[in-house]
């Protein structure tokens, strides 16, 4: 998409903020757990509306059960999923779409390297990867010994962003505000 006098850059806001356009080469990308977090749309992009991250996720990894105050959705490129969904389990492989609506309890393990489109709204959780998640030095999966990050912060992150059941671990070593 172009237009006359509209160069594209990292995000190329329209007259009267009618819209924009984000390349994924220019997208911040993290490391993260495992994973490789390219934040396509956050925040500042959309008004708060919502936020997507393209994730590509080693073999064995995926958080513990734990609960958003957003909605929350999925799209499988490639790979498999078994999650938690309440109290159902299910596989999501390439080409299912999952919908997680706020509120819901939910975590999931990849059983294989999976690709993932991933949104939220409204958006916010990206945040959380923007603000624990190492800049990504390349476009691929981090070092398998890159280190987790601090537990405070991770915590102090979450309790921002997110709603946790008290049995998560961040639940406990969250500060109380």
């Amino acid at each position: 998409m172009s237009s006359p006098g509209n160069t594209r850059n990292s995000t190329t806001v329209f007259p009267d903020r009618d819209g924009f356009v984000a390349s994924k080469d220019d997208a911040p990308a993290y490391w993260f757990y495992g994973t490789l977090w390219i934040i396509l749309a956050d925040i500042h992009q959309t008004g708060g509306s919502f936020s997507v991250i393209e994730q590509w996720m080693r073999a064995g990894v995926g958080p513990p059960l734990h609960v958003h105050n957003v909605d929350e959705w999925f799209f499988v490129f490639s790979g498999a999923m078994d999650m938690q969904l309440g109290e159902r389990h299910v596989t999501a492989t390439a080409g299912d779409s999952i919908w997680i609506p706020r509120g819901t309890d939910h975590a999931f393990t990849t059983s294989q390297e999976t690709h993932v489109l991933n949104g939220y709204a409204p958006g916010g959780v990206e945040q959380i990867i923007a603000g624990i998640g190492m800049p990504a030095q390349r476009r691929e999966l981090p070092p398998e010994d890159l280190e987790l990050p601090n537990s405070d912060a991770f915590g102090r992150l979450l309790d921002n962003y997110w709603s946790s059941l008290s049995t998560n671990s961040w639940a406990r070593t969250a500060p109380q505000r």
